[in-house]
């Protein structure tokens, strides 16, 4: 019973530093993504949640293990960067954009618009735009520059056009993301939000650029302090092997 308690013991150094190994690579990815997307237009920086694990180890002790349960966003604010086109929005405080796309209604911050062939309002990848009412916005051939208003209101020379229909949640870090800056969402959306546009600009990245680096840096420094243990520890249980070996022998 003592040997197979010792096994035990010393096998369990080997799976808490893989614990800890697989936890800080899935860290490592999260935090790179993060300073990747620093210049992209509404990204929101992520972070990885933590959960210890306990396990009984021997009478009466126990080891933590470490798990990644979920991927949290930050919904905070990015700054918002003047552009002057004037199909280039950002939104001040909270709220989203809402596009259509072939797997249903998807959410944004990013508000790069393009008008396309028919005189929608489109995201770059082709996703209309909706207003208000949930239908997309067409411009008449003659409207390249609307003004658009604080509140969404489109106006033009044929006077008002539309609105855009800006929406909220009331747990917006549980948006997932799905590529191309769109969010998904379990849960209906609120109509309306307490957010402004602008026109003419658009909500950078809030990744802070210099706390992502150097988070990755350490992430990086703590991956390989713990790899060197893991190898410390097969040397000594190599060691150890060797001695009984020999003393068996």
């Amino acid at each position: 019973m003592r040997r197979a308690a010792g096994r035990t013991r010393l096998d369990t150094t080997s799976y808490v530093a893989l614990s800890r190994q697989i936890a800080l690579q899935r860290a490592m990815q999260v935090v790179a993504n993060n300073v990747a997307n620093l210049g992209t237009t509404g990204f929101k920086a992520q972070s990885v949640l933590f959960e210890t694990v306990l396990e009984r180890a021997g009478e009466p002790r126990t080891v933590a293990f470490v798990q990644d349960v979920a991927t949290v966003r930050d919904p905070s604010p990015g700054p918002i960067l003047p552009t002057g086109g004037p199909l280039d929005l950002a939104i001040r405080g909270p709220g989203y954009f809402t596009v259509l796309t072939p797997a249903g209604e998807r959410y944004t911050r990013a508000g790069q618009f393009l008008r396309d062939a028919q005189g929608e309002l489109v995201t770059p990848d082709g996703h209309p735009l909706l207003d208000e009412g949930g239908r997309p916005i067409v411009l008449p051939p003659e409207e390249t520059a609307p003004t658009i208003a604080a509140d969404g209101t489109i106006a033009g020379r044929r006077g008002i056009l539309g609105r855009i229909g800006l929406v909220s949640f009331p747990a917006p870090e549980r948006l997932r993301p799905e590529g191309g800056g769109l969010l998904a969402s379990d849960e209906p959306p609120i109509p309306g939000a307490p957010g402004g546009i602008v026109q003419g600009a658009l909500e950078g990245s809030n990744v802070q650029g210099v706390l992502e680096i150097t988070r990755l840096i350490e992430i990086t420094r703590a991956f390989e302090g713990t790899q060197r243990m893991i190898e410390t520890h097969h040397e000594l249980t190599r060691r150890a092997v060797e001695r009984l070996a020999g003393v068996s022998a």
